[in-house]
């Protein structure tokens, strides 16, 4: 069973589009990890809305280090203009935004993290699987890389 419900629809471009493609992802994620520890500080829960709020910060710190990349390597930072396709989802909360943060543990939240940086992982694959131009698959699977090593920090 594939960890993304669609893959790619076409081959990412150019790496100005990789980039952006990469940008809006890691934004999402930090958006919606710092959405939940909210939450959980609403519902009583500061031990959990603090996992949550490192793991959005872990995201922005990703977030910048695209930009970073991209500023290094082309010059400028990513434009979400670039983006040509609905991106497929690779961030799931698993219903943390609206279950009772009683049955939310921290296992749980980590657990779902490592999912989602899974499916991450597997949509950069896909990705540098289609590339048809060297530069993309190399940046691809750099970003693949990264995505399998927040899964294994994740998971420690």
């Amino acid at each position: 069973m594939s960890l993304l419900k669609t893959e790619p629809s076409t081959p990412v471009k150019t790496l100005e589009e990789l980039f952006a493609i990469a940008h809006a992802m890691e934004h999402e994620a930090a958006e919606r990890y710092a959405d939940i520890a909210g939450r959980m500080n609403d519902e009583g829960n500061p031990g959990l809305a603090a996992v949550f709020e490192r793991l959005s910060a872990d995201e922005k710190g990703h977030l910048d280090q695209v930009a970073h990349w991209s500023e290094q390597v082309r010059g400028k930072a990513p434009d979400p203009a670039l983006i040509r396709w609905k991106l497929p989802e690779t961030f799931d909360d698993e219903g943390a935004a609206t279950i009772d943060p009683r049955l939310q543990n921290a296992y749980r939240a980590l657990a779902m993290a490592v999912r989602n940086e899974e499916r991450a992982f597997a949509f950069w694959s896909y990705v540098a699987a289609q590339a048809t131009v060297p530069e993309i698959q190399q940046a691809a699977e750099a970003m693949a890389r990264e995505e399998l090593g927040h899964v294994a920090t994740l998971r420690r």
